[in-house]
């Protein structure tokens, strides 16, 4: 029984010594894919889109939530708030899809010249350079990352 009870000691703290070395890289948006307009105004976009997050670890790691703030010109003309309950698969991108509703009017209250030529050069070049701020939560076991995101995204319609 003393034997055991050393043995089942000895290997717990061998698993815990083992555990604490784990050091998880953070995972990164890598880009923003499959952009789907679904309602177009001189007031909003609405779209659905799926956020490419790549996970260096060995492990899977679970997803708990992104709070990304979008920007365009520097003003936030919208914000991603989302809870999930995924797991992202070791050494490999994940989608997570989002929808966003971006507000156009916070750019006309600045610059309504400004903002006008902006909505030309998204109706004629189909794109749009956005930038996502915020951090996305993710974790494994006790463990658990917050990835700070700053990044621009060329966004195509």
């Amino acid at each position: 029984m003393k034997y055991t009870l050393a043995l089942l000691t000895l290997l717990f703290s061998l698993l815990w010594i083992s555990c604490n070395d784990i050091a998880l890289e953070d995972p990164t948006l890598e880009r923003i894919e499959d952009v789907d307009i679904k309602e177009m105004s001189k007031e909003r976009i609405d779209m659905n889109a799926n956020l490419i997050i790549n996970n260096p670890n060995g492990v899977a790691l679970d997803l708990a939530s992104a709070d990304l703030d979008v920007l365009v010109d520097n003003i936030v003309i919208a914000n991603i708030k989302q809870t999930v309950d995924a797991k992202m698969p070791g050494k490999s991108e994940f989608k997570l899809p989002v929808k966003i509703t971006m507000d156009l009017a916070r750019l006309y209250k600045e610059n309504p010249i400004a903002a006008l030529g902006k909505g030309f050069q998204i109706m004629s070049d189909k794109k749009l350079e956005v930038q996502f701020k915020g951090e996305i939560k993710a974790g494994k076991g006790v463990a658990k990352l917050s990835v700070a995101v700053d990044q621009l995204e060329i966004v195509e319609f």
